[in-house]
């Protein structure tokens, strides 16, 4: 979604004095409300839990606030356009430090590799971890996800309503090309494969799948554009990920945003087939012409909003994606020189998704992630413990 851009072409053209209302006060609620706040317009945010940020949070462990959703910060510019459109600067409302190292990956106490923002010094990296070849193949593999990004961003990622017409039309010759190069009809395990012949690489690579909740073995080979976003750039936020949830909020409520928390909403309503308001759990109602709905689909889907709005979204039959469980602790980790984000693989990587996706159970050998949040580009021991978060990908 484009900061500033296509919120009110959907919008009834006349509101009649009345609010929009966003059920649900995650990211893209709050960035919603905020821009149509911008944009003039009254609005209304409703959220089920105390907190504001959805999937963004932090867990209390020993008086430490632990960051237990999301981590990794990326795609910088995005929040850039936000703030800009909103009259601020994201330098004026959060303190964030960009990250040398990307990510540490082991797979043994002997096997380790660090991946670098710049492409020059991962590729050393590989070299000396891999061979020379594997560092070459590397290099292209970057030069190819760059132009594959390049590709996309405009007719895909950009794009308020993507559709494959919309895309081919849009690519051009060019950017079909690259997804040509790619194999645009190949798993993304198949299309690394033409770039990695060391397991661990392939590996490494492959785990861009489980950031949309899918298996290597599965998802588009498009998937691959990770890669080049990761080098664009990743961020620490002081503070931590919540840190965004506030200065959003703060901004939203400085424009007039008004926040219902600890409320859900039991129903959206109709009228002539038209929104005409919202049912809340407090038993208040609210009129209005227009709901932006931040939730689960699923919601709509199974009526929990009202059997009218059932099809409100297409009911898909796809499988669900994978999940994952996680621990939030304030502890003193030993063994092993964490940095800010860190990956453990275990050798036999398809028996993960084996696991997850057809014996429906958690993985007996999963890759592990660390959040180590005390932590940046330089593994520093704290006498007195440190907020981790780990997760491993489940059914």
């Amino acid at each position: 979604m484009q900061p500033g851009r296509g919120k009110e072409e959907h919008l009834p053209k006349s509101l009649g004095n009345q609010p929009v209302v966003v059920i649900g006060g995650g990211i893209g609620g709050l960035v919603s409300a905020l821009e149509l706040a911008c944009a003039g317009l009254e609005v209304i945010v409703v959220e089920k839990e105390q907190n504001l940020g959805g999937k963004i949070r932090q867990i209390n462990c020993a008086g430490h606030g632990v960051d237990s959703g999301p981590t990794v910060f990326t795609m910088r510019w995005v929040f850039d356009g936000i703030f800009a459109n909103a009259g601020s600067q994201l330098e004026d409302v959060l303190k964030i430090e960009p990250l040398k190292i990307l990510a540490r990956h082991a797979w043994s106490k002997s096997e380790r590799l660090d991946l670098f923002a710049n492409r020059d010094e991962s590729a050393k990296a590989i070299e000396d971890f891999a061979g020379a070849a594997e560092a070459r193949r590397f290099i292209e593999f970057c030069e190819q996800t760059r132009k594959l990004y390049r590709a996309l961003e405009k007719p895909y990622m950009l794009s308020q309503r993507p559709s494959m017409m919309g895309m081919m039309s849009d690519l051009g010759p060019t950017g079909s090309k690259a997804l040509y190069e790619i194999g645009l009809f190949n798993d993304l395990w198949k299309s690394l494969g033409r770039y990695f012949k060391d397991p661990r690489l392939h590996q490494l690579f492959g785990r861009y799948a489980t950031y949309c909740g899918s298996s290597p073995f599965q998802a588009p080979a498009t998937l691959m554009l990770i890669a080049d976003v990761e080098m664009q750039g990743v961020w620490a936020v002081q503070g931590g990920m919540i840190a965004i949830t506030q200065a959003l909020t703060d901004l939203a409520r400085a424009k007039g945003v008004r926040f219902i928390c600890g409320v859900n909403c039991d129903e959206i309503l109709q009228r002539n087939r038209k929104v005409s308001g919202v049912r809340l759990s407090n038993g208040e109602t609210i009129q209005t012409q227009a709901v932006i709905f931040n939730g689960d689909a699923m919601a709509l889907q199974t009526g929990l909003l009202g059997e009218v709005n059932r099809h409100a979204s297409p009911i898909t039959q796809t499988t669900r994606s994978l999940s994952a469980i996680t621990w939030s602790m304030y502890a003193k980790p030993h063994g092993f020189p964490l940095i800010r984000h860190n990956v453990f693989f275990d050798s036999d990587y398809d028996s993960e998704f084996t696991d997850i996706f057809y014996r429906k159970r958690l993985p007996q050998k999963p890759t592990v992630y660390i959040c180590a949040q005390d932590q940046t580009d330089t593994h520093i021991s704290h006498l007195a413990g440190e907020r981790l978060l780990c997760l491993v990908n489940a059914p």
